[in-house]
């Protein structure tokens, strides 16, 4: 089973902006009840989107940065992003899975 991939500063840039595809990032805290109950079901997004999409998890207490740069309030926040880095849309606090393949399937045709 896919994992999604832990982003940071560090690998920003491989893991998303040259990545060639689509990605989608998981802004979350350990300390945030809904990030980890919704974790499960972004562990199995991950899983059925493999090679289609990187699927991507920030933490904002370890890296502000990049929290700062797409604005984040609110955890979790989910943000889709095209294969040249652009926002495409962005999620707050999602129910569940089906939520979340709703909200990549309104924005990417996977």
């Amino acid at each position: 089973m896919s994992k999604a991939l832990a982003i940071t500063v560090d690998n920003f840039q491989d893991e998303v902006v040259n990545a060639g595809k689509p990605a989608i990032l998981d802004f979350w805290a350990t300390w945030c009840p809904h990030c980890k109950r919704i974790a499960p079901s972004y562990d199995k997004i991950a899983d059925e989107y493999e090679g289609k999409l990187v699927v991507g998890k920030v933490d904002t207490d370890e890296d502000p940065a990049i929290a700062q740069k797409y604005e984040i309030e609110y955890l979790p926040t989910f943000v889709l992003l095209d294969a040249e880095g652009n926002v495409l849309d962005k999620v707050i606090s999602p129910a569940n899975k089906a939520a979340i393949d709703e909200f990549i399937q309104k924005n990417l045709s996977l």
